[in-house]
């Protein structure tokens, strides 16, 4: 088996993750330092280290979190916040991770696994997994900025283009707004926002795939279902490059 594939299914971090750590030299294969991505081992004889310590094949663990306000997406935290793996203790004994992020004021559906491989799915846009959020703005969205997000705005140099962009609901004075994405940029929805002048009071992601929070209170969290896993395992790759 291949020395990345190896060590993303040890839930150390997705494959292009790993093939930089082993690039980096942060892999040994029975105490000797690998830096060739393709190394081939024998899972049963060969001994994998990273950080010094012994990295061994788990039960594959999958978890859908209805993320609450000021929770970090992280599995530590240098400033002392609260992380989303504290709301999994203790029932969670094993090393486990969040897919992707959702911002510390940023509320819904978030996926965590210690399966390097799935979680890659998740991720990487080649895959075209839908994210559907939910938003509230001040005011409201006019045809004009609704009319620039559906025909795509460029965001650091990249052309996004929403696969869905409608407003579910007119309040008073704001409306609220859905947004689906398949993109993964960092604060993606905030700098739509930016972009076209809309001012966000609060953000959701309502979805991930066909992976809800329905039924689940803010803090609360279950088992992904097989049917929801196997959703994500048999896609393949779409025609994909960079823009």
């Amino acid at each position: 088996m291949r020395l990345q594939k190896y060590l993303a299914y040890c839930g150390v971090g997705s494959r292009r993750k790993c093939e930089d750590l082993i690039k980096q030299g942060k892999i040994k294969v029975n105490g000797k330092i690998i830096i060739t991505p393709g190394y081939k081992i024998n899972p049963e004889k060969d001994f994998v280290k990273y950080n010094e310590k012994i990295v061994k094949l788990e039960n594959k663990i999958y978890i859908v979190l209805n993320k609450p306000k000021n929770y970090i997406c992280s599995t530590t935290d240098e400033k002392g916040r609260k992380t989303v793996i504290e709301l999994l203790k203790p029932k969670i004994k094993q090393r486990i991770y969040p897919v992707g992020r959702l911002d510390f004021d940023t509320t819904g559906c978030l996926i965590l696994t210690n399966d390097g491989e799935f979680a890659e799915k998740i991720m990487h846009p080649k895959y075209g997994i839908e994210k559907k959020y939910i938003l509230k703005i001040k005011g409201r969205l006019d045809e004009n900025k609704l009319l620039k997000i559906k025909n795509g705005i460029k965001i650091e140099g990249k052309l996004i283009k929403p696969k869905e962009v409608k407003v579910l609901f007119k309040k008073e004075k704001n409306d609220i707004i859905l947004i689906t994405v398949t993109e993964g940029m960092n604060h993606l929805i905030k700098k739509i926002c930016e972009t076209v002048g809309l001012t966000l009071i609060w953000l959701k992601r309502d979805s991930v795939g066909i992976v809800t929070t329905k039924g689940l209170e803010y803090g609360e969290w279950r088992f992904l279902t097989k049917k929801e896993i196997d959703f994500f395992k048999k896609i393949n790759a779409k025609v994909w490059r960079k823009k």
